[in-house]
């Protein structure tokens, strides 16, 4: 026992670093939207398709995520993603539209085990009173990620070309893949011990993680959207220049990034994770109906709504991929995890698509957003509502 500290707080250094560059990866052709949509040869808004597209091969890879770790146990299935995410950059850079399905299809393979591998690895490893936390911490690689892409990617643009900045995230990628192999000895030497947990799970036995799935889709629809038309709806709604909007997505994602360390604290304080994320989608609700009413206001009421968006829309994550992990059968974590995940991404498949048709008919982003949140208050809802399965013998632990 006295091994854990050490053991968890390297684990939470990989598996957070990993997240976010993955992150990067998948969010990088939305960030350099207005360098890229040219030399693709279409329009702006249909970038999103290709973020849903993504998410499609998520949810897919997400729900097998405890078969490979089965076969190849965490670190491995890291490895693999890292790879994967490295080769779908590297293609994009292409800019061929045609291309451009099968780079997603390697981003969202990547994107897909990412979780179960960290879930498997820190379920083991994070104490009861701290789960809330330490998934926050890994969680937080998914904003900071965003963040870095938005703050690094279009002054590379600027400088080298947007082929550039792809090319160089996927060698960063392949790079970590091969730096952490020397933790695989210790880190995948008792994967096997898990593997009938992981073999036998299923979501549709678990009432509490299927409402826990519900909820999760319906956040990360509203969410991805954003984060795929953040830079557009700046640009053509509110006049911004893309280096300024990509700056305004880099700080939206960092705030969420941190929020999410402020949301986990109050789980663990509360010993309920599930209140916290009915307050989370509360206040998204709220955020998002105020933004028809911004364009045209000053630019640091803006600023701080975006913030605030980026503290609530982008801070759930942490909470709920720790509820899945407190919730599994044990030996389970990151095929449990996996599979409300795999749900919670096909939310993200439909948002960014439905965003893109929905703004189109609107003439604009902020209203079509506004009608978004209205999913967050929703998700509440299903939170709300899936307290009494999770305090009535589901819970394979106790806590929460």
């Amino acid at each position: 026992m006295t091994s854990r500290p050490a053991g968890l707080g390297a684990a939470l250094a990989v598996t957070g670093l990993a997240q976010s560059l993955a992150t990067l990866a998948v969010f990088a052709l939305p960030v350099l939207v207005a360098q890229a949509a040219p030399d693709f040869g279409v329009g702006v808004a249909l970038i999103g398709y290709q973020v849903g597209l993504v998410y499609v091969f998520a949810a897919l890879t997400s729900a097998r995520g405890g078969a490979v770790l089965w076969r190849m146990g965490p670190l491995r299935t890291t490895q693999i993603a890292l790879v994967l995410a490295g080769c779908g950059a590297a293609l994009l850079a292409s800019a061929s539209p045609w291309l451009a399905i099968p780079a997603s299809a390697l981003l969202g393979g990547a994107y897909g085990l990412t979780n179960p591998a960290a879930s498997q690895l820190l379920g083991r490893l994070a104490p009861a009173s701290r789960r809330n936390l330490v998934f926050a911490v890994k969680q937080m690689g998914v904003p900071l990620g965003v963040a870095l892409g938005g703050v690094i990617l279009p002054r590379v643009a600027e400088a080298a070309g947007w082929r550039v900045g792809l090319l160089g995230a996927g060698a960063v990628l392949v790079l970590l893949a091969l730096a952490i192999q020397p933790l695989r000895a210790g880190w995948d030497a008792g994967h096997g011990a898990a593997s009938a947990a992981l073999a036998r799970f299923r979501l549709r036995d678990a009432p509490a993680l299927r409402a826990l799935a519900v909820t999760g889709g319906a956040y990360a629809l509203v969410q991805i959207a954003l984060g795929a038309h953040m830079v557009a709806m700046l640009v053509l709604d509110f006049g911004w220049d893309p280096v300024s909007a990509g700056l305004m997505v880099g700080l939206s994602q960092a705030v969420g990034a941190f929020s999410r360390i402020g949301w986990a604290m109050l789980a663990d304080a509360w010993q309920g994770g599930l209140r916290v994320l009915v307050l989370i989608g509360l206040l998204a609700t709220l955020f998002f109906a105020l933004l028809p009413l911004a364009p045209g206001v000053a630019t640091w009421k803006i600023v701080l709504l975006f913030v605030l968006l980026g503290a609530t829309s982008t801070g759930w994550n942490g909470v709920l991929v720790a509820e899945s992990v407190r919730l599994a059968p044990e030996g389970a974590q990151g095929a449990a995890s996996g599979a409300v995940l795999s749900l919670t991404f096909t939310g993200a498949v439909v948002g960014p698509t439905a965003l893109a048709l929905r703004s189109t008919a609107m003439g604009g982003y902020t209203t079509a957003f506004a009608l978004a949140g209205v999913l967050s208050l929703m998700g509440a809802g299903v939170a709300w509502w899936s307290r009494r399965f999770a305090t009535t013998g589901q819970a394979a632990r106790p806590g929460g």
